[in-house]
């Protein structure tokens, strides 16, 4: 299945963007905010990882999508729904975008995508999303993309021998459809 928005194309992960996704994940910038990427990060776990989200697809555990950009078909990073619980009906959405690409709201464009995909299409009832308290861009992309702060979990995650508190948000399909209906 591939998803599109108005500048982008989003696409299940195919072995052949192996090369493009390293160019996007190895900068320090990335990693940073980030609790599942490390740095540096090797070439050869890229390939890896392709086959672990492939995987995860069709088992139905995950669907993360590699985003391109519409006019010139450049890789430019990461959006999908993550840790998907059918039983509970409610996922994670996780992303990532291009450094060189931040401040163009690439991030919200595809996480609103993402989320109307978990909705419409797997008919989830709750989608949610947690970023690093100092990561306050990737919380305005939440927030952009319809997601309420539900509250904070202090010290979280340990990256690089500091604690970090996390903060989540989150979107309930039902406030998803009635907003659009307006």
């Amino acid at each position: 299945m591939i998803l599109e928005t108005e500048r982008l194309i989003l696409k299940p992960y195919e072995v052949e963007f192996a090369d493009a996704i390293y160019e996007v994940v190895k900068h320090r910038e990335i990693a940073d905010t980030m609790v599942m990427i490390p740095h540096p990060y090797p070439r050869e776990i890229v390939d890896r990882w392709i086959s672990y989200l492939q995987k995860s697809f069709e088992q139905g555990t995950a669907y993360e999508f590699a985003v391109f950009l519409k006019e010139s078909g450049r890789y430019i990073g990461n959006c999908g729904l993550v840790a998907v619980s059918k039983n509970h009906r409610n996922a994670e959405v996780g992303y990532f975008i291009d450094v060189s690409e931040w401040g163009n709201g690439y991030a919200t464009e595809a996480c609103k995508k993402i989320i109307d995909y978990g909705f419409q299409e797997h008919q989830l009832n709750r989608i949610y999303s947690r970023c690093m308290v100092r990561n306050i861009a990737s919380r305005k992309v939440m927030e952009k993309s319809g997601m309420v702060w539900e509250g904070r979990h202090r010290q979280e995650f340990l990256k690089e021998n500091v604690y970090e508190d996390m903060d989540y948000l989150a979107i309930l399909a039902e406030e998803y459809f009635k907003g659009k209906l307006i």
